[in-house]
């Protein structure tokens, strides 16, 4: 099932202040999500990092990329961790979406346009492409970091000023990103 030349990363660097507590240590699955996505992730991809800020305790074995730029954004991991492997394409997931699974990214995988820079789905309401969960080209790395110098720092913003390709997935749960103690909760009512 892995892709050669696709890196996963799991984009865990985000402050989580709306949690009151990491959202990469919580657990859905038997283990911290961090983990459970690395796990997912090593599954389709050549090789595995975990994003990450410098002062997150993430241990070796999920191979830590820390952010590398002054700016707060997902971006940051991103453009991090394409700067280290520049020659190489790469499946981000955020920490936060526990309803990712081999499915979800199988499709993604599937459906990827290696022709345009960046592969991801709408979001659950279908009018706006959900930037976390994307395969970014080798091709969007200078894109990227041009974008960054002009100013910009939201995924969703590049995406919409690219060339990607959007998908729709058949089941909107799994855009559903876990921010606050109340969607933690909402989430455990419902069936993982």
């Amino acid at each position: 099932m892995k892709t050669p030349g696709l890196y996963g990363l799991v984009l865990a660097g985000g402050r989580s202040s709306r949690m009151g507590q990491d959202k990469g240590l919580i657990q859905y699955y038997s283990k911290p999500h961090r983990e459970y996505l690395f796990d997912l992730l090593d599954k389709f991809c050549d090789n595995v990092f975990t994003s990450c800020r410098s002062e997150q305790e993430i241990v070796s074995s999920l191979n830590p990329i820390y952010d590398k730029f002054d700016f707060e954004s997902p971006l940051n991991g991103i453009i991090s961790s394409m700067e280290q492997h520049p020659d190489r394409s790469w499946l981000s997931v955020a920490v936060d979406m526990p309803f990712v699974g081999e499915d979800v990214l199988q499709f993604l995988i599937t459906n990827r346009d290696k022709a345009r820079v960046a592969t991801c789905f709408y979001d659950s309401e279908g009018k706006l492409p959900e930037p976390l969960l994307t395969i970014w080209e080798s091709s969007a790395f200078y894109l990227l970091k041009n974008f960054v110098l002009n100013g910009g720092f939201s995924p969703r913003e590049f995406i919409a000023v690219n060339d990607c390709t959007i998908l729709t997935y058949p089941d909107s749960k799994v855009h559903i990103n876990v921010n606050t103690p109340e969607d933690l909760k909402s989430v455990r009512a419902q069936k993982l």
